[in-house]
């Protein structure tokens, strides 16, 4: 049977091509019977170029697009012929080998792995047929047999150990706390540690000549546009894409595993342009206003010049603006230090251009045009606004490079309509930092995406170290890490809202009034060709709102790791389908919020610790009178061979929700007649309190194993999950 038609030769889209579907049964290759494995053996033996001839079955009722498809031997006969074609072309990065050096050590304990084995245990849902007991194998072997070039070290580690989720974000959490020194070798340390970036003091020199400042510009509009083409479509749609745009796509998700020494360089870079711009700045900024200014200055900066460097060596001009209001267009000035008053930063698509004269190969001087590959602002105080004028480009947005905002004061305000605009890397490093005040960002519009602490193939981090903040955007934003991506907001206080949910971007599902927002702690994986990357927020304090529609608040698709941590407030969670800790296909969504009354609200199906397709889901609320509502698969409930647990610590809590939901698990049809596993799902309230639910059977000091096996149908069977309220 057919299980997918993905983009090559016959032009699939994953379900389906002009001639053969998903769920179509071959009868013969070249006019030979064949079985599954020996369809493998002759792909392998014929050379590309080869024509072959697939005969084949389909049903007159056949629906390719079901969740599980089935053959029919009695369908209508018919066939195709194609040639082959280099299998090279038509992979990304899944599946080709584990990352050259890739050395993670085994996963530490979690706080709550022995309670939960414990419980099991007690319940025999470890040893019953099918259960935790086998789950937990069949899982660190699913990881085993996936390697990519981009695979990070806590998504490896969740998988490894499913019950200790929040021991593989504890590392990562710790690091976001010093992040909000303000120190930017902090923030440079979360990202190395999140990307499993190690510095590399010969970088520089092992950089793809595409990228090399040491190249020239060989090959870098191309990537350029191959990446940028991507990540647009990936805003409107998870999959690859067909035909030559799917080469296309996969070219630059290949060329993606060349990186790690890209990174590694800028991360060291931003570090000394920082230090450099705030040693010069602090040197000047006791000047008189230069009356002397060139054109090309004078033409991109209104207000008073202290100082300014036309840029050499590779760097870009330098200006020092002075203590009134001043605006910049920064696509002409790469670095900027401002001492003083409201002023406005206006970004433009492009890039920065120096001439630069290095020794050529006969000894004598030549001049080049060197691409810059810094921009740097620090702004001492004032009430600013930047504003993005264009798609890749902003505030703190390193694009094929690196960039850093350093916003010491004031009430700004942060603007886009854009996609890759706030807080935001691609195949770079893009770093904001604002260090106090009631501050907005806002990325709204149908064109907006990618915005507000983002990364793909690269890191985009938004640390707002105080006030009262405001996040406001739409789809793709908020915390989302792409392929080989970190992206995350890190709030240091103040009640913030976060909201992200439409208008611009309907339902995935067809749902009325509901919005796709892929938001709020989300990771993003290509399904059958990248590993994708982590998306979180870590807001340290305050009474905070979450708003956001499907896919949203700690959730991740395909490989990738969604992570929402708020460590104190009584807060507000608000989402749909795919929210507040969920999963689907090979990923893992951990929500954590340590103190406060909670409220929880999440819509449809697949929240509260909702987990789909060998996924881990995990929701820990460690203290307060909390408010769980929800839809089906919800509140600690798994499906098709995955794990979903939610533990409250303490307080007088409310659940209600419908099934299954409450430590009861769903259908496991995608891989019972491989792996003959079930899911396993859980519901622990562990603490003093007295607590209602909407599921019959629970309350307090009950313990409960849930599910049963139907003999005729063990796939669809419901098995396994526990309940327990001490």
């Amino acid at each position: 049977m057919i299980a997918a038609v993905s983009p090559g030769p016959l032009g699939g889209d994953g379900f389906r091509s002009p001639t053969l579907w998903r769920g179509d049964l071959v009868v013969s290759i070249n006019g030979q019977p064949t079985s599954a494995s020996g369809w493998q053996q002759l792909l392998a033996a014929l050379p590309p170029g080869a024509q072959i001839t697939v005969a084949y079955k389909r049903s007159k009722t056949a629906d390719p697009e079901s969740a599980v498809p089935r053959g029919d031997p009695a369908g209508e006969l018919a066939s195709t012929t194609f040639a082959l074609e280099p299998r090279a072309r038509w992979i990304g990065t899944l599946g080709s080998s584990h990352r050259e050096g890739l050395a993670i050590p085994d996963p530490a304990e979690g706080e709550f792995e022995r309670a939960i084995l414990t419980r099991a245990d007690q319940l025999q849902a470890t040893s019953a047929e099918g259960g935790l007991g086998m789950l937990l194998p069949a899982l660190v072997k699913l990881q085993q047999e996936t390697p990519d070039a981009n695979e990070l070290p806590a998504i490896v580690n969740s998988f490894r150990r499913p019950l200790s989720l929040d021991a593989s974000e504890k590392p990562l959490a710790a690091a976001a706390r010093q992040v909000l020194t303000a120190d930017p070798a902090q923030a440079i340390g979360l990202i190395n540690l999140a990307l499993d970036n190690p510095m590399l003091p010969d970088a520089v020199m092992r950089l793809p000549a595409w990228f090399s400042p040491l190249a020239g510009l060989s090959g870098y509009a191309a990537a350029l546009a191959d990446e940028q083409s991507l990540v647009r479509h990936h805003r409107d749609d998870a999959s690859i894409g067909t035909g030559d745009r799917a080469q296309a796509n996969l070219g630059a998700i290949r060329r993606g595993a060349q990186i790690q020494p890209i990174l590694s360089h800028l991360c060291d870079l931003l570090l000394v342009s920082h230090k450099s711009l705030n040693d010069i700045g602090a040197a000047h900024a006791q000047d008189a206003p230069r009356a002397d200014l060139p054109p090309e200055i004078r033409a991109a900066v209104g207000g008073d010049v202290l100082y300014f460097e036309p840029g050499a060596g590779g760097e870009g001009p330098l200006v020092i603006g002075g203590a009134g209001p001043n605006t910049y267009d920064t696509s002409k000035i790469a670095r900027i230090y401002d001492i003083g008053g409201n002023d406005v930063y206006r970004y433009l698509p492009g890039d920065i251009y120096v001439d630069q004269t290095i020794p050529a190969e006969n000894g004598a001087p030549a001049s080049v045009k060197r691409r810059v590959l810094v921009r740097a602002i620090i702004d001492l105080a004032g009430d600013d606004v930047h504003e993005a004028q264009g798609d890749f480009c902003g505030p703190g947005t390193g694009i094929f490079g690196l960039s850093i905002l350093d916003d010491q004061q004031g009430a700004d305000l942060y603007r886009s309509s854009g996609q890759f605009t706030i807080g935001a890397g691609m195949v770079g490093i893009g770093l904001l930092i604002d260090r106090g005040g009631i501050d907005t960002y806002l990325n709204t519009g149908p064109a907006s995406g990618w915005s507000i602490g983002v990364g793909y193939h690269g890191a985009g981090l938004v640390v707002d170290v105080s006030g009262d903040d405001v996040y406001m955007a739409e789809k793709l934003t908020q915390g989302v890490g792409g392929p080989r991506g970190f992206g995350a907001i890190i709030d240091g206080g103040g009640n913030d809202l976060y909201r992200a949910n439409g208008p611009s971007f309907p339902s995935a599902y067809g749902t009325p009034a509901v919005y796709e927002s892929l938001a709020q702690g989300f990771g993003f994986g290509i399904r059958h060709y990248a590993q994708g990357g982590i998306g979180a927020i870590w807001d340290f304090g305050g009474d905070d709102r979450y708003e956001a529609g499907e896919f949203s608040q700690a959730c991740a698709y395909f490989w990738a790791m969604g992570i929402l941590h708020d460590f104190a407030g009584a807060d507000v969670y608000y989402g749909n389908r795919y929210s507040q800790a969920s999963a689907a296909h090979q990923a893992i969504g951990l929500l954590l919020d340590d103190a406060g009354d909670d409220t929880y609200w999440g819509m449809t199906a697949a929240t509260q610790a909702g987990a789909w397709d060998q996924s881990i889901a995990m929701l820990i609320d460690r203290a307060g009178n909390d408010s769980y509502r929800a839809g089906g698969l919800s509140q600690g409930s798994a499906a098709q061979q995955a794990i979903a647990i939610l533990i409250d610590l303490g307080g007088n809590d409310r659940y209600s929700a419908y099934g299954p939901a409450q430590g009861e698990s769903g259908g496991n049809e995608y891989h019972y007649d491989l792996l003959k596993v079930y899911s396993f799902s859980a519901l622990l309230d562990i603490g003093t309190g007295g607590d209602s639910y909407s599921s019959p059977g629970r309350g307090n000091s009950a313990g409960l194993r849930t599910g049963t096996i139907t003999p005729d149908n063990p796939a669809a069977s419901g098995g396994w999950g526990i309940f327990a309220d001490e």
